[in-house]
């Protein structure tokens, strides 16, 4: 993706993004200037309710963790274990979603996937139309107060 700096003006090849006072910005390559970066309206209330939600899944002593996922920036925000770098991430977001949209295209009514790996479950639920969230969990089925609130978070960003 491309964009233009804010100060210079210059064409810049968007690699990721960073968060700077909760705004997303990206830094331009030549002067360094932080650049905001707008997502979709619906994108902006989910990120805005990550943490929270975040905070909420973590009640939970089945989740092991959770992190949002951008089809073409990656890693967002994550709750994470710090073991797990962001290219570990986003190594793994990307092969989820990319199994996500494989399966989507032949089942089109697919809402949300989940794949066990070793002992751990993964469940991906696309958010929007680049958006994921992908929770790790204990067990298969996310807890029904964890899948309550990940329904209503994708209804009211939707609206």
């Amino acid at each position: 993706m491309i964009l233009f700096c804010e100060d210079c003006g210059k064409k810049n090849l968007l690699n990721s993004i960073e968060f700077i006072a909760g705004k997303p910005v990206f830094r331009c390559s030549f002067c360094g200037y932080p650049s905001p970066y707008h997502f979709r309206p619906q994108e902006v209330r989910l990120i805005e309710k990550a943490d929270l939600f975040f905070k909420e899944a973590r009640s939970f002593p089945e989740t092991l963790g959770i992190f949002l996922y951008h089809k073409e920036l990656g890693v967002l925000k994550h709750d994470m274990p710090e073991i797990l770098k962001k290219a570990d991430l986003d190594f793994v977001g990307k092969n989820l979603m990319q199994s996500y949209m494989i399966n989507q295209s032949w089942l089109g009514d697919v809402t949300e996937m989940a794949l066990f790996v070793a002992d751990k479950h993964m469940v991906v639920k696309l958010m929007g139309d680049s958006l994921f969230i992908i929770i790790a969990c204990k067990s298969a089925i996310l807890p029904r107060t964890i899948s309550e609130k990940l329904f209503q978070l994708n209804a009211h960003g939707a609206s």
